[in-house]
């Protein structure tokens, strides 16, 4: 089987399992209130005493995520406080000197002095909206993560498969645990949106930079 035929039915197999995959919002179609979220935290004992300190976020940013964005609560009879995160994930690659490259999340610098350095976590990311398209969402991640705002300058894939993450603590709350459900897209850029240094984007509280990292010939990207 050649690579293109390979790679065509790894597209199709890819694009049956999101058709058959089952969103993890467990019922919770209204969104929690302020209220109930705490009631949430209190039954599970999870301590808030380094939220909003050093790179954690506050109780506030947990409100506002989970009633703007797709993080919902498993308020079931686990031991843990858990929660399921669904975001877009879109692999931004580009050809430079016949090698394609591809971006990464280099670090995150906050202004109270801390920054983070993130493992595994390959790609530009933005938790999806509740009410969007997840197609929508990876065209608002580069819009937002690298203000890539003329469509016609990127090539962007169909959601190529959803990644299930193990549930681990969460690195904006502690004490939380989060399940990652990652909607993975590939994106080639333009020679007019490529910056050989990178990009960086300022968020309230913190500035986040990308760089770019040679990407390995047998991976190729499935947009080309």
């Amino acid at each position: 089987m050649s690579l293109q035929d390979s790679l065509k039915r790894g597209i199709k197999q890819a694009r049956k399992e999101v058709l058959m995959a089952k969103p993890h919002t467990n019922g919770a179609v209204v969104p929690f209130t302020r209220r109930k979220i705490i009631g949430i935290l209190n039954k599970h004992k999870v301590p808030r005493e380094r939220w909003g300190t050093s790179t954690f976020r506050t109780l506030e940013d947990l409100v506002g995520y989970h009633q703007r964005d797709k993080l919902y609560f498993r308020n079931g009879s686990s031991k843990v406080c858990t929660i399921d995160v669904h975001a877009a994930v879109v692999i931004v690659t580009h050809r430079f000197n016949r090698r394609w490259l591809e971006l990464y999340e280099d670090r995150q610098e906050f202004d109270s002095g801390g920054m983070l350095r993130r493992d595994g976590f390959n790609g530009v990311a933005e938790t999806l909206k509740r009410t969007e398209l997840v197609v929508e969402g990876a065209h608002r991640c580069l819009q937002e993560e690298l203000k890539f705002r003329d469509r016609s300058l990127y090539q962007l894939s169909d959601c190529i498969r959803i990644e299930e993450r193990s549930a681990q603590e969460s690195e904006k709350w502690p004490g939380v645990w989060a399940v990652y459900h990652r909607h993975i897209f590939e994106c080639v850029i333009s020679r007019k949106l490529f910056n050989p240094n990178g990009y960086s984007e300022r968020e309230k509280g913190r500035t986040i930079y990308f760089k770019w990292r040679e990407r390995r010939q047998n991976n190729l990207p499935l947009c080309m």
